[in-house]
Protein backbone atom coordinates (compact mmCIF):
# COMPACT_ATOMS: atom_id res chain seq x y z
CA UNK A 1 0.00 0.00 0.00
CA UNK A 2 1.09 3.51 -0.64
CA UNK A 3 1.70 5.38 2.60
CA UNK A 4 0.50 8.74 1.28
CA UNK A 5 -2.79 7.74 -0.39
CA UNK A 6 -3.59 4.41 1.24
CA UNK A 7 -4.18 2.80 -2.17
CA UNK A 8 -2.62 -0.56 -3.05
CA UNK A 9 0.57 -0.51 -5.17
CA UNK A 10 0.19 -1.80 -8.76
CA UNK A 11 1.79 -5.17 -9.43
CA UNK A 12 5.11 -4.87 -11.20
CA UNK A 13 6.11 -7.30 -13.95
CA UNK A 14 9.12 -9.55 -13.25
CA UNK A 15 12.51 -8.30 -14.37
CA UNK A 16 13.78 -9.46 -17.74
CA UNK A 17 17.09 -11.35 -17.89
CA UNK A 18 20.00 -9.85 -19.83
CA UNK A 19 21.29 -12.03 -22.64
CA UNK A 20 24.77 -13.46 -22.03
CA UNK A 21 25.00 -12.52 -18.34
CA UNK A 22 24.28 -14.86 -15.47
CA UNK A 23 24.00 -14.34 -11.73
CA UNK A 24 22.53 -11.46 -9.73
CA UNK A 25 23.44 -8.91 -12.41
CA UNK A 26 21.46 -10.83 -15.04
CA UNK A 27 18.15 -9.06 -14.46
CA UNK A 28 17.21 -5.52 -15.33
CA UNK A 29 14.76 -3.52 -13.29
CA UNK A 30 11.62 -2.67 -15.29
CA UNK A 31 11.23 0.89 -16.45
CA UNK A 32 7.95 2.77 -16.66
CA UNK A 33 7.23 5.72 -18.89
CA UNK A 34 8.53 6.64 -22.32
CA UNK A 35 11.69 4.89 -23.43
CA UNK A 36 14.74 6.94 -24.31
CA UNK A 37 15.50 7.15 -28.03
CA UNK A 38 18.32 4.78 -28.87
CA UNK A 39 20.09 4.95 -32.20
CA UNK A 40 21.26 1.74 -33.78
CA UNK A 41 25.01 1.46 -34.40
CA UNK A 42 25.79 2.74 -37.85
CA UNK A 43 22.34 4.30 -38.09
CA UNK A 44 21.30 7.44 -39.98
CA UNK A 45 22.47 9.81 -37.21
CA UNK A 46 26.06 8.62 -37.67
CA UNK A 47 26.31 6.76 -34.39
CA UNK A 48 28.93 4.10 -34.73
CA UNK A 49 29.97 1.15 -32.56
CA UNK A 50 32.69 3.23 -30.84
CA UNK A 51 30.56 6.16 -29.67
CA UNK A 52 30.93 7.00 -25.98
CA UNK A 53 27.92 9.28 -25.50
CA UNK A 54 24.30 8.23 -25.53
CA UNK A 55 21.13 10.29 -25.30
CA UNK A 56 21.61 10.93 -21.56
CA UNK A 57 25.41 11.18 -21.24
CA UNK A 58 28.46 8.89 -21.31
CA UNK A 59 27.88 5.22 -22.00
CA UNK A 60 29.96 2.52 -20.34
CA UNK A 61 31.61 0.00 -22.62
CA UNK A 62 29.92 -3.40 -22.80
CA UNK A 63 32.84 -5.19 -21.11
CA UNK A 64 32.62 -2.90 -18.03
CA UNK A 65 28.93 -3.68 -17.52
CA UNK A 66 29.57 -7.44 -17.73
CA UNK A 67 32.09 -7.38 -14.82
CA UNK A 68 30.45 -8.51 -11.57
CA UNK A 69 30.29 -6.03 -8.71
CA UNK A 70 32.08 -8.33 -6.30
CA UNK A 71 35.25 -8.47 -8.45
CA UNK A 72 36.48 -5.15 -7.07
CA UNK A 73 36.10 -6.40 -3.50
CA UNK A 74 38.53 -9.26 -4.11
CA UNK A 75 41.36 -6.87 -4.98
CA UNK A 76 41.13 -4.92 -1.70
CA UNK A 77 44.18 -5.39 0.55
CA UNK A 78 43.76 -7.75 3.46
CA UNK A 79 43.65 -6.23 6.95
CA UNK A 80 46.68 -6.67 9.15
CA UNK A 81 46.26 -9.04 12.08
CA UNK A 82 46.58 -7.77 15.64
CA UNK A 83 49.93 -8.74 17.15
CA UNK A 84 49.08 -9.42 20.78
CA UNK A 85 52.63 -9.61 22.18
CA UNK A 86 53.48 -6.25 20.60
CA UNK A 87 50.33 -4.65 22.05
CA UNK A 88 51.07 -5.89 25.58
CA UNK A 89 54.78 -5.05 25.42
CA UNK A 90 54.07 -1.57 24.03
CA UNK A 91 51.55 -0.82 26.81
CA UNK A 92 53.99 -1.97 29.51
CA UNK A 93 56.82 0.08 27.99
CA UNK A 94 54.56 3.14 27.68
CA UNK A 95 53.76 2.90 31.41
CA UNK A 96 57.50 2.69 32.16
CA UNK A 97 58.17 5.63 29.85
CA UNK A 98 55.52 7.75 31.58
CA UNK A 99 57.19 6.95 34.92
CA UNK A 100 60.58 8.03 33.55
CA UNK A 101 59.03 11.24 32.16
CA UNK A 102 57.46 12.14 35.50
CA UNK A 103 60.67 11.33 37.40
CA UNK A 104 62.76 13.48 35.05
CA UNK A 105 60.34 16.39 35.35
CA UNK A 106 60.35 16.08 39.15
CA UNK A 107 64.14 15.97 39.33
CA UNK A 108 64.37 19.09 37.17
CA UNK A 109 63.09 21.17 40.09
CA UNK A 110 66.24 20.29 42.04
CA UNK A 111 68.33 21.96 39.33
CA UNK A 112 67.36 25.27 40.92
CA UNK A 113 69.87 24.48 43.68
CA UNK A 114 72.70 24.72 41.15
CA UNK A 115 72.79 28.47 41.74
CA UNK A 116 73.36 28.22 45.52
CA UNK A 117 77.04 29.08 45.16
CA UNK A 118 76.30 32.18 43.09
CA UNK A 119 76.46 35.64 44.64
CA UNK A 120 79.53 35.78 46.89
CA UNK A 121 82.19 36.73 44.42
CA UNK A 122 81.03 34.23 41.76
CA UNK A 123 79.11 35.54 38.76
CA UNK A 124 76.64 33.02 37.33
CA UNK A 125 74.80 33.07 34.03
CA UNK A 126 71.22 33.02 35.33
CA UNK A 127 69.67 33.02 31.85
CA UNK A 128 71.59 29.91 30.86
CA UNK A 129 70.65 28.21 34.12
CA UNK A 130 66.95 29.09 33.66
CA UNK A 131 66.97 27.80 30.08
CA UNK A 132 68.62 24.55 31.15
CA UNK A 133 66.08 24.07 33.93
CA UNK A 134 63.17 24.69 31.54
CA UNK A 135 64.62 22.24 29.01
CA UNK A 136 65.03 19.62 31.74
CA UNK A 137 61.48 20.27 32.99
CA UNK A 138 59.46 20.60 29.76
CA UNK A 139 61.62 18.60 27.32
CA UNK A 140 60.89 15.16 28.82
CA UNK A 141 57.15 15.94 28.86
CA UNK A 142 57.19 16.95 25.19
CA UNK A 143 59.27 13.95 24.09
CA UNK A 144 57.09 11.59 26.13
CA UNK A 145 53.90 13.01 24.62
CA UNK A 146 55.25 12.65 21.07
CA UNK A 147 56.33 9.06 21.75
CA UNK A 148 52.92 8.25 23.25
CA UNK A 149 51.08 9.66 20.22
CA UNK A 150 53.40 7.85 17.80
CA UNK A 151 52.93 4.53 19.64
CA UNK A 152 49.14 4.85 19.60
CA UNK A 153 49.16 5.64 15.88
CA UNK A 154 51.36 2.62 15.18
CA UNK A 155 49.09 0.38 17.27
CA UNK A 156 45.99 1.63 15.44
CA UNK A 157 47.70 0.89 12.12
CA UNK A 158 48.59 -2.57 13.52
CA UNK A 159 52.30 -2.11 13.00
CA UNK A 160 55.12 -3.14 15.34
CA UNK A 161 55.27 -0.37 17.97
CA UNK A 162 57.22 -1.66 20.99
CA UNK A 163 60.38 0.16 19.90
CA UNK A 164 58.76 3.60 20.14
CA UNK A 165 58.58 3.72 23.98
CA UNK A 166 62.18 2.44 24.15
CA UNK A 167 63.35 5.27 21.89
CA UNK A 168 61.16 7.65 23.94
CA UNK A 169 62.82 6.59 27.22
CA UNK A 170 66.29 7.09 25.74
CA UNK A 171 65.32 10.54 24.37
CA UNK A 172 63.70 11.58 27.67
CA UNK A 173 66.88 10.72 29.58
CA UNK A 174 68.98 12.48 26.93
CA UNK A 175 66.89 15.66 27.07
CA UNK A 176 67.03 15.70 30.87
CA UNK A 177 70.81 15.23 30.91
CA UNK A 178 71.16 17.96 28.27
CA UNK A 179 69.08 20.39 30.33
CA UNK A 180 71.01 19.54 33.51
CA UNK A 181 74.32 20.04 31.69
CA UNK A 182 73.13 23.42 30.38
CA UNK A 183 72.09 24.44 33.90
CA UNK A 184 75.45 23.35 35.33
CA UNK A 185 77.34 25.25 32.62
CA UNK A 186 75.81 28.49 33.92
CA UNK A 187 77.72 28.10 37.19
CA UNK A 188 81.48 28.77 36.86
CA UNK A 189 83.87 26.36 38.51
CA UNK A 190 85.34 27.90 41.64
CA UNK A 191 89.14 28.11 41.71
CA UNK A 192 89.76 27.89 45.44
Amino acid sequence: MSEASGTPEPRQPPAEPIAGVSGPASTVAPTYGPAAPVAAPGGPDGAGPYDTHGAYGPVEPAHAAAEPAYAAAESAPAKRPLIMWDLILTIVLLVVMIGVVLLASFLSFFLAFAGDSCGSGITCDYDRMANGMLIAMIGPLAVGMLALIAAVIMLVLKRIAFWIPIVGIVLVIGVFIGGAALTASGVPVSTA
